[in-house]
C-alpha cells in the first residue's frame, strides 16, 4: 500500500488534472481490493459484516464515480476544487464503515477474530495516515476512527485495568505510525508547497521568455522597417551620384558628387550592421568577407570627418607608414570600417579644440597575408593602465569614458568585430606628450590581387538587352532610368507586380528586376506568377531588388524563384555587372 502512494503521489497533485489524476488512481486501485475483501467477507462471514463490506465497495465506487466526473470536467480548476471535499467526505465515511467492521469481527469471542479485526483496523490506519495530506484537520480526522478502534480492540475489557501486553504493544505501534506518517504528511505539505512555488516560477518565468521573445521580434521587426525606409531615399541620393559621374561637372561638382557617394556608402554599410545585430543575437554572426583597399577605405573615411573636424577645431591627419605596401586585401570592410569610425568619433570627442587626430596605417606582408596595423591618436586625456582592461567592455565605465560621457557600447562592438576577425584591439599612451592616447587595432587578411579589369559600371554590354524593372517608387524608377541612360539597355518599368506580370505576358525580356513591396501584387508573388505559367526551356532571368535583404527574406525570394538578390541602395557594379552577364549568356545561348 505504500508503495502504491508512493506512485500515486508522483504525480504533479499541485495542478488541477494531476490531482484528479492522482485521487482517481487511488479509487480504481482500492475498488479492486475490496472487491476481492467482499468476497470473502460473503464467503467465511455472517450477512451482517458482507453487508457492510458492500457498502465500503459502494462507497469506494462512488469515490472512483466522483473521479471520473471531474475529469470529464471543461473547468480542470473548479472540478478539482470540488474533488477534494467530496474526496474527504467518502474517505471519512470509508474509515469509519471499515473500522465499524472491525469492531463486529471483535465482538466474536474468538482470539483469532480479535487478530483479523486488529490487522483490519491496521489496513485502514495506514490507509488512513499514508493517503496524500495537505491539511492536518483532515490528517487527524481520517486517523481518529482507526487508532480508537486499535485501543479498544486491544484493551481487555473484562478487566480493564490489568496487566496487558498485547495492549501496550498496540500503542507502541500506533505511536509509531503516528510518528513516520506526520513526519510524512508534513513533507507532503512542504513538498506540495514547494511544487506550488515551483510552478508559479516556471509560470513567470515562462511568461518573461515570451515576452523577451516578443521584445525581440519586435525589435527585429523595427530593425527590418527602418532598415528598409531608410534604404529606399537612400538609394535615390546615391543613384542620381552615381548618375552625376557621367555629366559634364566642374572639378568642385566632381568633389562633391563623391562625398555623397563615399558618405552615403559609408552610411549603406552601417545600414548592414544593423543586420548584423540580429545574427549576433542567435548565434549566426559571421564575417563577409570581400576585396578591399584598406588604403582607400580609411582615406574615405578622413574625407567624410574631414568637414567635421575643421568645424570643431582639430586637425586631422593621415600617417601612411608604408606608402609602397599595396593594402588591397580580403576582409570584411564594413567591420573595419565601423572600427574605424568609433575610434575616430571617439578620438573627435577626446581631442580638445586646436587639438590633433591621427590615423596612421601600416603593414608588413608574409607571404600570401597581410599583418594590418591602424592607429588613431589623439591630444586628449590619457587612459591610466588601471582602466585599459575595461576600455572595451559595455557599459563599463573609465575616467575617459566618463569625460566624453559615452558608455562604452562602441568600443565594445568594435572588440567584438577584432574578436571575430582573429584579431587585437588595445589603447595606449600617445608617448610623445604628457596628454593623449592611441586606440589601435590589428589583424591579419588574405592579400588579394588589386583588379586589372575596369568596374563592372564601365564594362562594355554586349548589345542591347530587354530590362523590365517592377518598382512602385517614382524616385527609385527614376534612379534607374538615370543610371542606364547611357547603356545598351532597352528598359520598362511596371509599377506594380500585377503590371509586371501583364508586360512578362505580352513580350519578351532578357532581365526582370523585381521590387518587393508594391501595391495590388507583391514582388514574391508576381515571382511564383511567373515561374508557374512560363514555358518549360524559357526561363527568364528575375533578380529581386529590393531594402528587404536579411537573410530569411533572401532565402525566401530564392525559394520563390528569384534568380538572385541585389539590395538597396542599389550597388552600381553589381548592376552593371549583371546586365553584362546576362548580355554574355544571351550570346553563349
Amino acid at each position: 500500500m505504500a508503495a502504491n502512494g508512493m506512485l500515486e503521489q508522483a504525480t504533479d497533485i499541485t495542478q488541477p488534472e494531476g490531482f484528479i489524476r492522482y485521487s482517481r488512481g487511488v479509487a480504481l486501485s482500492r475498488l479492486t481490493l475490496i472487491a476481492c475483501f467482499v468476497l470473502l467477507l460473503a464467503a467465511f462471514t455472517p450477512w451482517r459484516m458482507a453487508l457492510l463490506g458492500g457498502l465500503e465497495f459502494l462507497l469506494y465506487l462512488a469515490l472512483f464515480v466522483t473521479t471520473e466526473v471531474a475529469a470529464r470536467n471543461a473547468d480542470p480548476v473548479r472540478a478539482a476544487r470540488r474533488l477534494r471535499w467530496q474526496a474527504d467526505a467518502l474517505m471519512f465515511l470509508l474509515v469509519a464503515n471499515a473500522c465499524w467492521l472491525a469492531v463486529l469481527i471483535r465482538l466474536y469471542d474468538d482470539p483469532l477474530m480479535q487478530v483479523e479485526a486488529a490487522l483490519l483496523a491496521i489496513c485502514v490506519l495506514l490507509f488512513a495516515a499514508l493517503r496524500l495530506h495537505t491539511n492536518q484537520v483532515i490528517y487527524f480526522v481520517g486517523v481518529a476512527p482507526p487508532v480508537a478502534t486499535l485501543i479498544w480492540i486491544a484493551i481487555d475489557w473484562s478487566n480493564p485495568l490489568a496487566p496487558n501486553h498485547y495492549a501496550l504493544a498496540m500503542l507502541l505501534f500506533v505511536a509509531a505510525v503516528m510518528v513516520v506518517t506526520w513526519r510524512q504528511q508534513s513533507t507532503d505539505r512542504s513538498l506540495t508547497q514547494a511544487m506550488r512555488d515551483l510552478t508559479r516560477k516556471n509560470a513567470a518565468l515562462a511568461e518573461a521568455t515570451e515576452e523577451a521573445k516578443a521584445a525581440s521580434r519586435a525589435k527585429t521587426d523595427l530593425l527590418a522597417v527602418a532598415s528598409h525606409e531608410i534604404r529606399t531615399p537612400l538609394n535615390a541620393v546615391l543613384g542620381f551620384a552615381h548618375a552625376l559621374r557621367s555629366e559634364a561637372l566642374t572639378p568642385r561638382q566632381t568633389q562633391m558628387a563623391r562625398g555623397v557617394l563615399e558618405g552615403g556608402e559609408q552610411l549603406t554599410r552601417l545600414l548592414d550592421g544593423i543586420l548584423n545585430l540580429t545574427r549576433v543575437e542567435v548565434g549566426q554572426d559571421r564575417l563577409s568577407p570581400a576585396p578591399v583597399d584598406l588604403r582607400q577605405l580609411i582615406q574615405s573615411v578622413m574625407r567624410v570627418w574631414s568637414d567635421h573636424a575643421r568645424g570643431i577645431g582639430v586637425d586631422f591627419a593621415f600617417e601612411d607608414a608604408d606608402p609602397a605596401l599595396p593594402f588591397f586585401v580580403e576582409a570584411d570592410a564594413a567591420r573595419v570600417e565601423q572600427t574605424l569610425v568609433v575610434l575616430v568619433s571617439n578620438a573627435m570627442d577626446a581631442a580638445p579644440s586646436h587639438g590633433r587626430v591621427t590615423v596612421r596605417l601600416a603593414g608588413v606582408a608574409r607571404s600570401d597575408r597581410l599583418s594590418v596595423l591602424i592607429e588613431v591618436a589623439d591630444t586628449g586625456p590619457t587612459v591610466p593602465p588601471e582602466d585599459r582592461p575595461r576600455m572595451f567592455d559595455a557599459f563599463d565605465q573609465t575616467a575617459r569614458g566618463r569625460l566624453r560621457g559615452g558608455n562604452g557600447m562602441g568600443l565594445a562592438i568594435c572588440a567584438q568585430n577584432l574578436a571575430l576577425m582573429s584579431g587585437e584591439i588595445g589603447v595606449e599612451d600617445l608617448g610623445r606628450a604628457p596628454e593623449g592616447a592611441v586606440f589601435w587595432f590589428a589583424f591579419d587578411a588574405p592579400i588579394h590581387a588589386p583588379p586589372t579589369a575596369p568596374p563592372a559600371d564601365e564594362r562594355r554590354i554586349a548589345h542591347e538587352i530587354r530590362v523590365l524593372a517592377a518598382e512602385d517608387n517614382p524616385a527609385n524608377r527614376n534612379v534607374l532610368a538615370a543610371l542606364l541612360a547611357s547603356a545598351p539597355v532597352s528598359l520598362a518599368f511596371a509599377e506594380d507586380g500585377a503590371q509586371a506580370l501583364e508586360a512578362w505576358r505580352s513580350q519578351a525580356f532578357d532581365l526582370i528586376l523585381m521590387d518587393v513591396n508594391m501595391p495590388v501584387l507583391d514582388g514574391r508573388e508576381a515571382v511564383r506568377e511567373i515561374r508557374r505559367a512560363e514555358p518549360a526551356g524559357a526561363r527568364t532571368p528575375i533578380w529581386m531588388l529590393t531594402a528587404n535583404v536579411f537573410d530569411d527574406d533572401i532565402a525566401n525570394y530564392l525559394a520563390d524563384g528569384a534568380d538572385g538578390v541585389l539590395g538597396k541602395p542599389i550597388d552600381v557594379s553589381a548592376l552593371f555587372g549583371l546586365l553584362a552577364k546576362t548580355a554574355d549568356d544571351l550570346d553563349r545561348d
